[in-house]
C-alpha cells in the first residue's frame, strides 16, 4: 500500500499570506480609530444628558444656569447638582483642551450661558452652549464665555475624518441678541 502525503505548496502558502496581509491592511486603520470614535460618541451622549438636565432646570426656574468656570462657586453647573439633582455630577471631557488655564477646568466640558464676568452675568439666561474641544484638543469656539454675544463656532464633523478641526457642540435655548456664527454662517443676531 502506498501512502501519499498531502501538503501545501509554496504558492498556496504565499497566496494565503497575501490575503491575510490585505485583510489586515483594511482592518487595522479601522481598529486604530475605534477608540477615538468611541470618545466622540461618549461626548455626544454626555452633551445630550447635560442638555436634558439644563432643560429640566429651565422648566423649574424659567432660566438656564449661568456661565461657569469651576472656581466660580455656587454658579453654573453646580446649580444642576444641588439642592435638586438634575444630574449626579458634571462628566469629565475625554478630550481635555490643551488651551485651558486651569487643570481642574481642563477636565470638564465647557459651558457658556452669558458673560462669564461676575459683574456682568446676563440673568436670566435663555440660551446655552455645551462644548468639548474634540479629537484635535484645540478649543476653537471663539469667546464661548460671552455666548451668545459675538460667538464664532467651528463645529467638528466626523464625516471629515477624525483629525478634523472644530469642537463638538450642543446648543439650546433661544437667542434674542448677540451674533452667533456656526461654521462661518450667521445663525442668529443682527
Amino acid at each position: 500500500m502506498s501512502h501519499q502525503k498531502y501538503a501545501f505548496t509554496l504558492i498556496e502558502l504565499l497566496i494565503v499570506v497575501a490575503i491575510i496581509g490585505i485583510l489586515a491592511a483594511i482592518a487595522v486603520p479601522n481598529f486604530m480609530n475605534a477608540r477615538t470614535r468611541a470618545k466622540v460618541a461618549r461626548v455626544q451622549s454626555d452633551l445630550k444628558a447635560m442638555s436634558t438636565a439644563l432643560e429640566q432646570y429651565y422648566m423649574d426656574w424659567n432660566s438656564y444656569v449661568e456661565d461657569h468656570d469651576n472656581d466660580d462657586g455656587p454658579y453654573g453647573f453646580t446649580r444642576l447638582t444641588t439642592p435638586v439633582a438634575y444630574m449626579p455630577g458634571w462628566p469629565r471631557d475625554p478630550f481635555p483642551s490643551n488651551l485651558q488655564e486651569s487643570a481642574v477646568e481642563n477636565m470638564t466640558y465647557e459651558f457658556g450661558s452669558g458673560n462669564a464676568s461676575s459683574s456682568a452675568k446676563q440673568w436670566p439666561s435663555n440660551a446655552y452652549l455645551l462644548m468639548s474641544s474634540g479629537p484635535n484638543l484645540l478649543e476653537e469656539v471663539g469667546f464661548n464665555d460671552l455666548f451668545p454675544w459675538d460667538c464664532d463656532i467651528l463645529e467638528f464633523d466626523i464625516s471629515n475624518g477624525l483629525n478634523s478641526n472644530g469642537d463638538i457642540i450642543r446648543l439650546g435655548g433661544e437667542w434674542h441678541r448677540g451674533s452667533l456664527f456656526l461654521n462661518g454662517v450667521r445663525i442668529a443676531g443682527h
